[in-house]
């Protein structure tokens, strides 16, 4: 069986496992609790802070067979094909490579198209910013009267490149960069399950690397365990990132 990278087999299946965005969660949850989902939102911040997780997870919570449900169950067959990627009724779609106004006229057709099997169709487009000023005019046309049963998601980490006609449409949700201390609780778990022995001050240094990011200290986590033969230690990380430690800066700073 092929390995599965650590950023991927710890991607949170509830939204209480989103690490750091509790002011997100916590409000689309109640949203969902209270029936007022919006029909477009857009989610932006920091690359690895949870923005397509999230997505995923209402996009779950809105199609799970027990739902809609601020906490799906996450083995139905619905919740199972959209964790897996094989839903009919979620879409992603990656607005780097999709960005023209041909894919949008085409997302268009598609919208007025029922739910297959869940209750609600649901279009992720990532990086949303990168969508042509064509292809965001053909949107605009579809945010201006969306079909009852469609919800929009789209995830940027440059909200200033999308334009304010889209952005009025839409329920704005920051995310922020995540505390070292958040990701090291994360990072300390995370060893712990893999039985990987560490230093706390590793940790911390991985951390600090990751600037804000979760998934990105996943994947340090990940090469340095790869790269140490005797767990994740200061010296490995810095070994690893080529940081040089803070005495030997000192010394040569002041030579």
């Amino acid at each position: 069986m092929s390995y599965v990278v650590m950023a991927r087999k710890r991607r949170p299946k509830v939204f209480e496992r989103v690490v750091g965005q509790d002011h997100i969660t916590t409000t689309l949850q109640n949203a969902i609790r209270q029936d007022r989902v919006a029909q477009a939102y857009l989610f932006s911040g920091p690359r690895g802070t949870g923005k397509t997780t999230s997505a995923r997870l209402l996009a779950t919570a809105l199609n799970c067979e027990n739902g809609p449900t601020p906490e799906p169950c996450g083995t139905c067959a619905s919740c199972l094909a959209i964790q897996q990627g094989k839903s009919m009724d979620v879409l992603e779609i990656d607005g780097a490579s999709n960005r023209g106004i041909d894919e949008i006229r085409q997302l268009r057709e598609e919208v007025g198209y029922a739910a297959s099997k869940g209750k609600r169709k649901v279009y992720i487009i990532d990086e949303v910013h990168m969508l042509t000023t064509e292809a965001f005019n053909a949107l605009l046309k579809t945010l201006e009267e969306p079909p009852p049963h469609v919800v929009f998601v789209f995830a940027t980490t440059e909200v200033h490149k999308v334009p304010e006609t889209i952005l009025s449409r839409c329920q704005r949700y920051s995310f922020r960069r995540i505390p070292a201390e958040t990701i090291v609780e994360e990072l300390t778990r995370a060893a712990e399950d893999e039985a990987v022995e560490f230093e706390e001050a590793a940790l911390y240094q991985i951390a600090r690397k990751a600037d804000g990011g979760m998934r990105d200290a996943l994947s340090l986590l990940d090469q340095v365990i790869a790269f140490s033969d005797s767990g994740v230690s200061v010296v490995a990380v810095q070994d690893l990132l080529g940081i040089i430690p803070r005495d030997l800066y000192f010394e040569l700073t002041q030579a």
